[in-house]
């Protein structure tokens, strides 16, 4: 989504109160536990945020990191970009030191860079337990955005192990952190209904994929919901990507070619969002157009979890395997 998923390596990300740096399988079908537990809106997940009370100033911003910590991250950066893992590891090793045990703030910018050294090579589990590792202590500090950005990260990865219902509950866990929270008193509720609208409509969609039947046509309902709830208070963009993606779903080539024509390439740089411009182009018939969003999705770029996932799915959805938002059934 635009505004969405904007995880740049060490550097404050758009949108204004998006999360800074990067901040997510190898690609499994949902497990047995996952595919007979759908999550699906609630009333407290989902008002929550927009219920979150305004106060009249922002808790101050989190300490600035020791220069150590700063030196070790970007050093660790760096070596990921280059697939210099053993210096990944040995730099975050570093960056662990240096961040101490006591401030929630240096622990998640550690493992937000840990994250990433582990996507970039396709080991979302141990991506995910970077996330856990710090998340207890983060939903301990309302005043930092930490939780929630945590939590969205934790989503992307859910969705790159073929679980969009643990995805689900990761989009609610972001939204009851940004209910919780004090940070951003002016920003937060936008941002949080945003995020979980457009999610929700994205992996709801996705989910009843795995469905047939009545459950199927209920998750197709309850997604169509949160997009028309989404398009009331979101970005033109973002709802061109899930039209795309829907009709492409659905069997309708002319409609997911419409919608992802919609989508202006100059303004919208989301890396999920060109993803699901190919999908919608695709099927559409527009294979020279869905080349051209590839070239720009494959140029290169800092290392993230995002892009990570996203290449990775357009590598899948060509060999027609593995679990991806196009089968989402993982066939």
């Amino acid at each position: 989504m635009m505004h969405r998923f904007v995880f740049v390596m060490l550097a404050a990300c758009g949108c204004g109160s998006q999360a800074p740096v990067a901040p997510p399988p190898a690609s499994t079908c949902p497990t047995v536990a996952s595919s007979t537990a759908p999550v699906v809106a609630t009333a407290s997940a989902t008002a929550s945020a927009s219920a979150a009370p305004v106060t009249s100033s922002a808790p101050p911003p989190p300490r600035e990191p020791p220069p150590a910590l700063s030196v070790a991250l970007d050093a660790a950066t760096k070596a990921i970009a280059t697939s210099d893992w053993a210096t990944a590891d040995k730099q975050l090793a570093a960056a662990t030191t240096a961040a101490g045990g006591d401030d929630a703030h240096f622990s998640y910018l550690v493992a937000r860079v840990r994250a990433v050294r582990w996507a970039m090579v396709n080991d979302f589990e141990k991506a995910a337990a970077a996330f856990g590792a710090v998340i207890p202590s983060l939903a301990k500090h309302p005043e930092l955005k930490d939780e929630f950005w945590s939590h969205n990260a934790m989503m992307m990865i859910r969705e790159a192990q073929g679980d969009p219902a643990a995805a689900l509950a990761e989009n609610d866990q972001a939204t009851l952190a940004a209910a919780r929270g004090t940070w951003d008193p002016a920003g937060r509720e936008t941002l949080a209904f945003q995020k979980d609208r457009w999610h929700r409509a994205y992996l709801t969609r996705m989910l009843a994929e795995s469905r047939t039947g009545s459950a199927k046509q209920a998750l197709v309902d309850y997604a169509q919901a949160a997009l028309d709830d989404y398009r009331t208070r979101g970005f033109g963009e973002s709802v061109a990507v899930l039209e795309a993606y829907f009709a492409a779903l659905d069997g309708r080539p002319s409609d997911a070619l419409a919608a992802a024509r919609r989508v202006d390439l100059g303004k919208d740089d989301d890396v999920e969002d060109l993803y699901l411009v190919v999908v919608g182009l695709e099927a559409g018939g527009d294979h020279a157009g869905a080349d051209r969003v590839r070239a720009i999705m494959r140029s290169p770029s800092s290392p993230r979890i995002s892009r990570a996932i996203m290449l990775r799915w357009l590598e899948l959805d060509a060999k027609g395997e593995g679990f991806t938002p196009l089968h989402a059934t993982g066939s």
